[in-house]
């Protein structure tokens, strides 16, 4: 294979797409109206349910699609200004018709990184994918020489850090990134000399070597400063190992990276150069969040111009209880919620049939059903009422919702999304 221009991007199976509105939606998704008769997914538009006037029941989480859209379109013309592609990561989401509007927006490529991720993928045809892992498993090693044997136009490009991982690849018709990490990262070739060392073997087994990779995101300072700059000096010896390597690339090198909070970075090193094919890998600006991306993200908390990208995710909850004035327990919890880089932070409440307000609270804790919730004790907020909050990590929201609802910005139900985690 050779790398594919810089103004071609990947393609996907939208008919096999087109085809989930035929799902029937019942009892075995967690949200769906328990005094209503199933639907197809194709017709939750027609209905045109409130989702918080008592069409759907709480906990609930709801998917903005103007701020899913808005950030699609952002993140797309940010990479075409800053001259580079993009290979949305899709564990974020594993939702194909999210996928769909990211290729149409332009991705180059989609990023997967487990061998169940990349079936997913096929399923729906995308032509193009950036597998940032690497792929050692005999079983998926199999499937994927069949699949590259039945579809002569699938692309896969995998990532290498030892001669192991080149050994496994050896024989299938894929392209290679030597991947480059960190001390106390996750993987990656810790040395420049190292990184030779791998892609020297991946040519000598006869592997398409495309250029390097890394992952910035796993690394973490005191400061922001100072992950800035380890940052920046981990990007600077991706580049000392592609200069070593460049006389083994036929054609573009490649180097991508980028996680969804540093990608600015990344591009100050790499985007716009003529030497180099800049992919940035970003996933969670999708949906962006509430909490970490928000604090952190170049185009949202930090910055240095207009915000670009919006939360879009929402979860609904019912207040249970309120056993003391400080303290309150609201109907969503770790099933319902992500808590690895955050708890949910209230934002909104609705009493009764009243308008949706803003509100101001701290989640605390969480248990498995419940939401813990700290408040002012003057604070207007009734047994029965709604709260909802905003959420830290798309990924860990997707992951526990096979389906959400997307939403207008009346919170009126305008489809549905569906998630294969």
């Amino acid at each position: 294979m050779a790398v594919t221009a810089r103004s071609d991007h990947t393609t996907m199976d939208l008919g096999a797409v087109a085809a989930l509105g035929d799902e029937l939606l019942d009892w075995r998704y967690k949200g769906m109206p328990p005094d209503r008769p199933p639907v197809r997914l194709g017709e939750l538009a027609a209905l045109r349910w409130d989702a918080l006037g008592g069409d759907l029941p709480v906990p609930v989480m709801l998917l903005s699609e103007p701020a899913l859209q808005a950030n699609v379109d952002a993140m797309a013309a940010y990479c075409r200004e800053h001259g580079a592609l993009l290979a949305p990561h899709g564990k974020t989401t594993m939702a194909p018709q999210v996928f769909a509007r990211q290729i149409e927006a332009g991705a180059w490529a989609m990023t997967a990184a487990t061998p169940a991720q990349l079936r997913v993928y096929r399923r729906f045809g995308v032509q193009r994918v950036l597998y940032a892992n690497q792929l050692l498993e005999p079983a998926a090693l199999r499937w994927l020489a069949r699949e590259l044997e039945y579809d002569p136009d699938f692309e896969l490009i995998c990532l290498a850090d030892s001669l192991e991982a080149v050994r496994a690849l050896q024989g299938l018709r894929v392209g290679a990134l030597v991947e480059m990490g960190h001390a106390d990262g996750r993987t990656g070739c810790r040395t420049v000399e190292r990184a030779v060392e791998v892609a020297q073997g991946a040519a000598a087994a006869g592997l398409e070597l495309l250029g390097v990779e890394c992952f910035e995101g796993t690394i973490r300072r005191e400061s922001l400063g100072a992950t800035l700059a380890a940052i920046d000096e981990l990007l600077a010896r991706c580049d000392a190992a592609l200069g070593e390597v460049r006389g083994l690339i036929d054609g573009e090198a490649i180097v991508s990276a980028g996680g969804s909070a540093y990608f600015d970075r990344v591009l100050a090193a790499f985007g716009g150069r003529d030497d180099v094919v800049c992919v940035l890998r970003s996933g969670c600006y999708v949906t962006q969040d509430g909490g970490f991306y928000e604090e952190h993200s170049p185009l949202a908390g930090r910055a240095p111009g207009e915000r670009r990208l919006r939360n879009a995710l929402e979860i609904w909850g019912r207040v249970q209880s309120r056993p003391q004035p400080d303290f309150t327990v609201v109907s969503f919890g770790k099933r319902d919620v992500p808590f690895d880089l955050g708890l949910p932070i209230p934002r909104h409440v609705r009493h009764g049939d009243g308008a949706v307000a803003e509100f101001a609270a701290e989640v605390v804790a969480l248990s498995d059903q419940h939401a813990h919730v700290r408040l002012d004790p003057a604070a207007e907020l009734a047994v029965g009422d709604l709260l909802g909050a905003e959420i830290s990590h798309p990924c860990g929201a997707f992951e526990r919702w096979k389906l959400l609802f997307l939403v207008n910005e009346e919170r009126r139900v305008t489809g549905g999304v569906l998630t294969f985690l």
